[in-house]
C-alpha cells in the first residue's frame, strides 16, 4: 500500500510539472492597443516601475517598454510567441549615468527562452550588451517553476503560479557583477502581478501590480 501511494504521488508531481502554464502569461489577445502595468513599491516609491505592453497578433510579438518611477524609459524588450513559449528577439538598454543618459545599447541574444508553457525544466535567456567600446555586459535570467499558490492583488484573491528567477549582470573583462533572486507571480487574465526581489546583501523589495492603465491614461500621467 505504501509503494502504491508513493507511485501515485510521483505521478501527480510529474504531471503537474509537465503541465502548461500558458494561460498565466500576459493576455496577448487583449494587449493589441497596449496597456500600462504599474508595479508599485509601497516601501520605496522610487523603485516603482511602469511596463507599457503591446502585442501584435499578426507578427506574434509582444513588446514591453519599461519605465522607472520618474517615467524615464530604461528598457525595450520584444518577444516572439511560439507554440512552446516566448523568445527574446530584441533587447535595448537605456543606461543613465552621473553625467546623463548614454545612447541606447542593443543586446545580442545568446539564449532566448523568456517564458515556457511547459514547467518541467529550468530555462533562461541571456543577451550581450555593448554600451560603448569600453563597457560590455552580459545579462542573463534563469528561471524555474516553483508552485501554484494564491495571492491578493487589486483587492481580490487570485490563483497564481510562482516562478523563481536568478538574475545576473556581469561586466565583461572585469570582476564586476550584480546578482539577485526574484520570485515572480503570474495570474490568469493579467500576467505578471507581483515581484519579490532578494539581494545578496539581504535587502528585499516587493513590487505589486496596483493599476492597469489605458494608453490614453498613461499619456496624461507623464
Amino acid at each position: 500500500m505504501g509503494l502504491i501511494k508513493l507511485i501515485s504521488t510521483f505521478i501527480i508531481i510529474f504531471t503537474c510539472t509537465g503541465c502548461s502554464i500558458q494561460g498565466y502569461y500576459f493576455p496577448i489577445s487583449e494587449l493589441t492597443n497596449g496597456k500600462v502595468y504599474k508595479y508599485e513599491c509601497k516601501l520605496d516609491p522610487t523603485k516603482t516601475e511602469y511596463w507599457k505592453i503591446t502585442s501584435d497578433i499578426q507578427k506574434n510579438t509582444l513588446i514591453t517598454e519599461a519605465y522607472e518611477s520618474d517615467f524615464r524609459q530604461y528598457e525595450f524588450f520584444k518577444e516572439r510567441v511560439t507554440d512552446k513559449g516566448t523568445e527574446v528577439v530584441e533587447f535595448i538598454s537605456y543606461l543613465r549615468t552621473n553625467i546623463g543618459t548614454v545612447p541606447p545599447a542593443y543586446g545580442i541574444p545568446i539564449d532566448v527562452d523568456v517564458f515556457k508553457w511547459k514547467t518541467k525544466e529550468p530555462y533562461k535567456y541571456s543577451v550581450e550588451i555593448e554600451y560603448n567600446e569600453n563597457i560590455k555586459m552580459m545579462f542573463s535570467k534563469e528561471r524555474a517553476y516553483v508552485e501554484k499558490c494564491k495571492i491578493s492583488i487589486l483587492g481580490k484573491e487570485y490563483d497564481a503560479i510562482k516562478l523563481k528567477g536568478n538574475y545576473k549582470s556581469v561586466v565583461c573583462n572585469s570582476t564586476e557583477k550584480y546578482e539577485y533572486t526574484q520570485f515572480s507571480y503570474y495570474i490568469k487574465g493579467i500576467g505578471l502581478a507581483k515581484m519579490e526581489k532578494e539581494y545578496s546583501d539581504g535587502k528585499k523589495i516587493t513590487l505589486e501590480l496596483t493599476e492597469v492603465l489605458t494608453i490614453e491614461q498613461w499619456n496624461k500621467r507623464q
